[in-house]
């Protein structure tokens, strides 16, 4: 008999963060951490990644320039961490949240299915697409 997964935990960072979207995740059943007691505000990219790596949790962020960014993409590998990224340009805060609860369901299976470490990205328009760490 198989075992049912732990639905994934999202670490939100700060560069996705808003009242809009955690409302929108939480009213969606996600499970979500921010910043606060455990993440520190203003902490460096590799900082939180460590403790998500750590916590076992998934990171979602917004940034254009991921797949041309090393050190990222290198502590995504180093500490293990499964990644979603909007990196479709400017959005509202109503507008993000839209696209990832209703991309919600296939972030959650990717989420729970996939090997860590994995990146992601997705725009208001695009799919979801796994990039190359």
């Amino acid at each position: 008999m198989r075992l049912p997964l732990d639905p994934p935990i999202y670490y939100i960072d700060e560069s996705i963060d808003s009242k809009i979207l955690v409302a929108a995740m939480t009213k969606a059943g996600a499970k979500i951490q921010r910043v606060g007691p455990i993440v520190p505000p203003g902490s460096q990219d590799e900082t939180w990644l460590k403790i998500c790596g750590e916590q076992g949790w998934t990171a979602l962020m917004r940034d254009k320039q991921i797949r041309r960014r090393v050190l990222e993409k290198q502590a995504l590998k180093d500490f293990s961490v499964g990644a979603f990224t909007y990196s479709g340009g400017q959005a509202t805060g109503q507008q993000m949240a839209d696209r990832i609860v209703g991309l919600l369901g296939e972030i959650n299976l990717k989420a729970l299915l996939t090997a860590r470490p994995f990146l992601y990205t997705f725009g208001l328009q695009t799919a979801l697409a796994k990039a190359k760490l």
